[in-house]
C-alpha cells in the first residue's frame, strides 16, 4: 500500500515510464506496472489528472494505444523494435 502512494509521488512533476521507475525503485519492469495500474486508478478517484504519452514506434511514427504502459516489443506497422516507452505524468 506505501508503495503505491509512493508511486503517485515519483509520478506527480515529470513524466515517467516505467522502466525508469523500476530502475529508480530497484525492481523489475513487471512487478512495477500492475502496481502503476492501480495507482493510475487511485489518481483519477481522487480526482488528479493522468496524461499518458503513448509509446511510439521512432522509425514509422506509429502511435500505440495510451492503456499500453509497457514498452511495446514490436511496431505493428514497420516491424521495427526501435521504440519510445509510454511516459506517465500525474497531475493535482
Amino acid at each position: 500500500m506505501a508503495f503505491r502512494r509512493d508511486l503517485l509521488n515519483v509520478l506527480t512533476g515529470t513524466p515517467r515510464s516505467v522502466s525508469s521507475i523500476a530502475r529508480e525503485l530497484g525492481l523489475k519492469r513487471r512487478d512495477v506496472e500492475d502496481d502503476l495500474r492501480h495507482a493510475i486508478r487511485t489518481a483519477k478517484a481522487a480526482g488528479h489528472r493522468v496524461i499518458v504519452e503513448p509509446a511510439r514506434c521512432r522509425a514509422c511514427g506509429f502511435i500505440f494505444g495510451e492503456e499500453k504502459l509497457a514498452k511495446p516489443g514490436k511496431c505493428p506497422a514497420c516491424r521495427g523494435t526501435w521504440l519510445y516507452e509510454p511516459q506517465i505524468r500525474i497531475e493535482p
